[in-house]
């Protein structure tokens, strides 16, 4: 029997927590690479969110080891844990690429994937916050698979733009850089796609 005493909601809040922070540091790469016009502030924002991610996640594991009775099974709960991390973490290793680089402006398939990113961890923060009524929830698992959808849409984008690079291969450093970007946002797009289904299978656990 599946149920929520006052004492869980903290997991469930933080899980919450986390996936708004995702969802923030992919708004805040996409300002990165669109406006261009403050780079280092914007990737101190960027940071710092993936700080405050660190933080979420380590209050997670504190609570997880220090509770005798866990809302969810505890190695369910420290996957999720550390999926929702991997996502924050790996939008912010894409903004410090795309610095690093010193590129001076995107591509339309770099910001194309990056509205799929936003998109991604918007979902997620709508199947995080269902987490606590797993059998109640009429959405849950629609917008898992939109996840999916939007997982398999965005590689599209990517293989065009990696192929694109390549039609015209003028500029060897060009090409290398922006490769790297792509795949940078399709891994931080997959690991939307894997919490997602991580939380697919606790939904099924529990069902």
């Amino acid at each position: 029997m599946f149920s929520i005493k006052p004492k869980d909601n903290m997991f469930f809040d933080l899980f919450t927590q986390g996936v708004k922070i995702s969802n923030s540091a992919a708004k805040e790469l996409r300002t990165l690479m669109d406006e261009l016009g403050n780079p280092d502030e914007r990737l101190t924002k960027l940071t710092d969110l993936e700080h405050e991610g660190d933080k979420v996640t380590h209050s997670l594991i504190e609570y997880t080891n220090k509770m005798f009775i866990t809302p969810l099974d505890r190695e369910d709960i420290i996957t999720i844990t550390r999926e929702i991390d991997n996502v924050t973490d790996n939008i912010d290793a894409t903004g410090h690429r795309f610095y690093m680089y010193y590129m001076d402006k995107p591509t339309n398939e770099a910001m194309n994937m990056l509205d799929k990113l936003v998109a991604a961890t918007k979902e997620l923060v709508d199947i995080v916050s269902e987490l606590r009524n797993l059998h109640k929830s009429t959405t849950m698992i629609d917008k898992i698979i939109y996840v999916n959808t939007i997982e398999n849409e965005a590689d599209q984008i990517y293989r065009k733009a990696v192929r694109k690079l390549f039609e015209n291969p003028s500029d060897v450093l060009y090409i290398t850089k922006w490769k790297d970007i792509y795949k940078y946002i399709e891994d931080s797009i997959d690991s939307c796609e894997k919490l997602a289904n991580q939380i697919r299978g606790v939904v099924m656990k529990y069902d």
